[in-house]
């Protein structure tokens, strides 16, 4: 007998970013952090806020608990370093997929 896992679609993650006015920027950011998450399982949910002048907070919710990261970058540079910072989490982390050998 097989079993199916129900992966939540890409849409399913939350990604709610405070601070930004330009939506070019909030649609890619929003479209690269959903398809991170198209392999993982549960409802996971990003936040990414202004903190102050430069400095963002970047929160991960989901399966394994919640997340934080503060951070300085540009506006230009947001997309870029949200996705590497949770592209480097999820490569390291309990949660990551890894190949089984036998």
């Amino acid at each position: 007998m097989s079993v199916v896992l129900p992966f939540s679609p890409p849409g399913r993650v939350a990604v709610v970013v405070e601070g930004v006015d330009e939506p070019n920027l909030l649609t890619t950011l929003a479209r690269e952090v959903r398809g991170m998450f198209r392999h993982f399982v549960g409802r996971w949910s990003v936040t990414v806020r202004p903190v102050d002048r430069g400095r963002w907070r970047l929160e991960l919710s989901g399966a394994s608990g919640r997340h934080l990261w503060v951070f300085a970058a540009p506006v230009s540079r947001l997309s870029d370093v949200v996705v590497e910072k949770l592209d480097d989490f999820l490569r390291c982390s309990p949660v990551a997929l890894r190949p089984t050998t036998r």
